[in-house]
């Protein structure tokens, strides 16, 4: 009996620790993810980092970057391997951190990014435009006639 309790508890206790790891699906292949406490730590680098770009962030955008948690988003193309996009979206840009290589090791490159955002597209599609390119008035024909000769 109690060789059956021991066999018991290693299994309990191995279906525990493998409840830690996670996998995520790319394309038929499971990868090892980061965890929730590793994405925490990339989070808290990020803004580390992003306060050394201070100068460029308004105090009041920075506030809101260390209390408002950022938009996470993984690409993963081996066991812990691929990118993270930490970001931050404010009305007239975006600020953030680009991971890629080896996740939460020292082989792990980081960039830090700001970019404006672009205006809305228009589209005319829905209403007429009130600016329309109309063709030039005057000589559509052949801008250098050939002098025709007289016999």
């Amino acid at each position: 009996m109690k060789f059956f309790s021991l066999i018991f508890l290693f299994l309990l206790l191995g279906t525990i620790a493998g409840c830690n790891t996670r996998y995520v699906d790319v394309r038929g292949e499971k990868f090892e993810m980061i965890s929730e406490s590793e994405e925490q730590e990339l989070v808290e680098h990020a803004r580390l980092s992003l306060k050394t770009i201070s100068k460029k962030i308004p105090p009041g955008d920075m506030k809101t970057i260390d209390t408002v948690a950022p938009e996470m988003r993984f690409i993963y193309s081996g066991d812990r391997y691929g990118r993270a996009i930490v970001t931050w979206k404010f009305p007239r840009y975006e600020v953030g951190v680009d991971y890629e290589g080896q996740l939460m090791t020292k082989y792990m490159n980081s960039t830090v990014f700001s970019r404006k955002k672009q205006p809305e597209v228009l589209d005319f599609s829905k209403r007429p435009s009130r600016y329309r390119i109309s063709p030039r008035r005057g000589n559509t024909g052949n801008m250098n006639p050939k002098k025709e000769s007289r016999k």
